[in-house]
């Protein structure tokens, strides 16, 4: 039998997270998100098995640079982008005098 390279099997476990979460964001939930990752294991593991160690570290690689892209460029726009209304609730505090205030309405 042969061995996955441990370096190969050091990326398949965040690739595999990366994808199932990327496969989550297209709206798929629940136990079926169970099922896919189990899925995504066996062909992935499947996948280093069959292949010489370094072209499956390669894809690996490949994924996972991938999804580093996007989750980075995802970032990106939200701390690109203001926020488009000034909130208007909150947490009240409580002033010396044992009033509850909210810092967030308008006085």
């Amino acid at each position: 039998m042969t061995n996955i390279d441990p370096t190969v099997l050091a990326l398949m476990v965040p690739a595999i997270l990366g994808l199932v979460e990327f496969i989550k964001a297209l709206g798929l939930s629940g136990k079926v998100l169970t099922l896919v990752s189990a899925g995504l294991g066996a062909l992935l593991t499947v996948l280093a098995l069959l292949l010489e160690p370094g072209i499956a570290q390669k894809i690996f690689v490949g994924i996972l640079g991938g999804l580093a892209a996007s989750g980075f460029y995802d970032f990106g726009k939200l701390i690109g982008s203001a926020p488009t209304k000034k909130p208007t609730s909150g947490p009240l505090y409580a002033t010396a005098a044992g009033q509850m205030v909210n810092p967030y309405s308008e006085h």
